[in-house]
């Protein structure tokens, strides 16, 4: 093996003496001059050692930190839903208390009446304007033709009745088998009555035949129950008048009368019959 000549040897103990001295300058700067050493190796320890564990503990804790954050949004997010389902459940119970508070003023107005207050059990979502079931049969006084009212008035007649539930034919329904009897009050005292025959889909509305085409009947006018035929009382509210048509060569003149403003949504009805139908 060749040796180093003493050029080389030199020139290598040359580089030895400035790395030391390097070094040594390093810890000079951190510590005393009695403590060079000690700093040096300290320098040393925290460059190799002490700086690259912190840092990969910082990284940990970084990512810990960013996990947590994950998580909490995770939980914000679940509590907002939460909220918003709340909010909802809480305004669809606010929404039945008042169809109550309603009802229950309904039936302080009718008090010689047969009334029978129930839920709304099924509604069919092919037949929403056909018919419903209620929670009342024969068991609580119910009998067909009957009226059932939700807390803003009429919205059907009872067809069939089981021993705990019943069915009730929407006025909106295609094969309303009878006539409703109704009554407009007019501005001189005296009452116009007519027959509610069918409702007319295209115009959203009641078809309403009156007996006297003669009476001046306006849009805004309210309708009523008359209590003439049928196992209902008078006075019901049944909807508001929309359209006119007279025709000068006809006994009987058509009015168009708006549903109530409910009938498409409710939760509650009471059935109204008479007293003396029990």
């Amino acid at each position: 093996m060749k040796r180093f000549n003493r050029t080389q040897r030199r020139l290598l103990t040359a580089i030895l003496v400035i790395l030391t001295a390097g070094s040594v300058m390093m810890a000079l700067r951190q510590a005393p001059v009695s403590n060079a050493g000690y700093s040096a190796w300290a320098y040393i320890r925290y460059g190799l050692v002490d700086r690259p564990l912190t840092s990969l503990g910082n990284m940990f804790r970084d990512v810990a930190g960013l996990w947590s954050v994950y998580q909490d949004n995770v939980y914000l997010n679940e509590e907002l839903a939460s909220q918003r389902s709340y909010q909802t459940m809480y305004q669809d119970e606010k929404n039945r208390n008042e169809e109550l508070q309603e009802m229950l003023e309904m039936k302080g107005s009718l008090p010689e009446s047969l009334q029978v207050s129930c839920n709304v059990l099924t509604r069919p979502a092919s037949a929403w304007d056909q018919s419903f079931t209620i929670s009342a049969g024969s068991m609580q006084g119910v009998r067909e033709n009957m009226l059932a009212a939700s807390s803003e008035g009429v919205v059907g007649l009872v067809s069939h009745v089981e021993t705990a539930t019943s069915t009730v034919e929407l006025l909106t329904s295609d094969t309303l088998v009878n006539d409703i009897a109704i009554s407009i009050p007019l501005e001189d005292g005296t009452t116009v009555e007519g027959i509610l025959q069918s409702y007319d889909a295209r115009k959203q509305a009641y078809r309403v035949s009156l007996f006297n085409n003669e009476a001046v009947i306006t849009s805004g006018q309210k309708v009523s129950t008359s209590g003439k035929g049928g196992n209902y009382p008078s006075g019901i509210f049944v909807g508001t008048v929309t359209e006119s048509v007279v025709n000068d060569d006809a006994i009987i003149s058509t009015i168009y009368v708006k549903p109530v403003a409910n009938i498409s949504s409710f939760s509650y009805v009471t059935v109204i019959g008479r007293e003396d139908s029990k």
